[in-house]
């Protein structure tokens, strides 16, 4: 069988188009959308159906340095010099391309699956049973268009940092990111007295005494439990598979909701747990959620409990003169197609590879793009 075609060789490298520009202020490259505008660190060259402005040329691989929104700057070298260009000059339509080897039997993907987790809420300051933070918003589909040859933005949300303060409530987690797919950062966990969770993709757990439920955001996660009067601990975090426990009036602190488990990776895995409520006194505490939550402080011997790394996990509520509430766990975003198709043209953010199931998936930990 031959391995040429369409006039093209297999392992042959081909120009795929990333996306059109002008160049009319030196040395500022205005693109289409943002959507098409390269990522920093990525390699293009440029075609055109004219000429290309005086001071660009065709076959020269540049290296993106900076981008604002639909704009970037350019340099032939990684982290050099701006490339400069005479004004306004040049004629016909000017496309920036990326080169990727040519696979006549099965291409770039149509539809990708997606799991995207955001960072956990923080649990709450120490002045009395603080409340679990909030997982991170979860959310996981398959059959995700894309188009070949666009950059997708991936942003991986940090979690809410630790709450050293007193009668404070917990930091939220920040919105994780794959293209036009976003996922909301947990809330921060409520604190004595009365101090309500935050909202979130999953809600915090309110504060000790009458601290109220913080909201979870609809299909990303549940809310988090409410505080109840009187009582000696927060309560704790939502998740994204269901609501904190509220607070009680007896010496048990409540656990954070429990996160969802996916095999979009290969193997089962929970994310997204809520923070467990942290105990004024005794020694008992709340435990984290499964999917990462942190357990909860009591005030006699046990810390708060950070979320877990790359999870979305909520960090475990404080308690009064031993610890701050602990911070959330940072999110993920994992993205998966069929092992059949073309390898992505450019990936940026070191991804873990891997292959499982007959898929081929990308775990990103760190903020990046793909181009398919």
């Amino acid at each position: 069988m031959s391995n040429r075609l369409g006039g093209f060789i297999a392992g042959q490298n081909i120009n795929v188009s990333i996306g059109t520009f002008t160049a009319v202020t030196s040395p500022t490259f205005t693109f289409s959308s943002t959507q098409a505008t390269p990522v920093v660190g990525q390699a293009v060259q440029f075609t055109t159906t004219g000429t290309l402005p005086t001071g660009l040329s065709t076959n020269t691989t540049y290296y993106v340095i900076s981008t604002s929104t639909n704009t970037c700057q350019f340099s032939t070298t990684l982290g050099g010099s701006a490339v400069t260009f005479t004004n306004s000059s040049g004629s016909g339509t000017h496309t920036a391309v990326t080169q990727r080897a040519f696979n006549p039997y099965a291409g770039a993907p149509d539809t990708v699956e997606y799991l995207v987790v955001a960072g956990g809420g923080g649990g709450g300051g120490w002045n009395g049973g603080g409340g679990g933070g909030g997982a991170g918003g979860l959310l996981s589909a398959s059959g995700f268009a894309v188009a070949t040859g666009s950059a997708l933005t991936i942003t991986v949300g940090a979690g809410g940092a630790a709450q050293p303060s007193g009668a404070t409530q917990g930091n939220s987690g920040s919105n994780s990111v794959f293209s036009a797919i976003t996922s909301t950062g947990g809330g921060g966990g409520g604190s004595w007295l009365n101090q309500a969770g935050l909202s979130g993709g999953s809600g915090g757990g309110g504060g000790r005494e009458s601290g109220a439920a913080g909201a979870g955001t609809a299909g990303q996660g549940f809310a988090g439990g409410s505080g109840v009067s009187p009582n000696l601990n927060g309560a704790g975090g939502g998740g994204a598979g269901s609501v904190g426990l509220n607070g009680t009036t007896t010496l048990q602190a409540p656990s954070g909701g429990t996160g969802q488990v996916s095999t979009i990776t290969g193997s089962r895995v929970f994310y997204a747990g809520g923070g467990g409520g942290g105990m004024e006194d005794a020694g008992k505490f709340g435990l984290g959620g499964a999917g990462g939550g942190g357990s909860g402080a009591n005030s006699t011997t046990v810390q708060a409990v950070a979320g877990t790394t790359n999870t979305g996990g909520g960090g475990g509520g404080g308690s009064a003169s031993v610890t701050s509430g602990a911070a959330g766990g940072s999110g993920i975003v994992v993205i998966r197609y069929p092992q059949l198709n073309s390898a992505p043209a450019l990936v940026t953010g070191s991804p873990q590879v891997n292959y499982a199931d007959g898929y081929q998936i990308y775990t990103f930990t760190s903020s990046g793009s793909i181009i398919f």
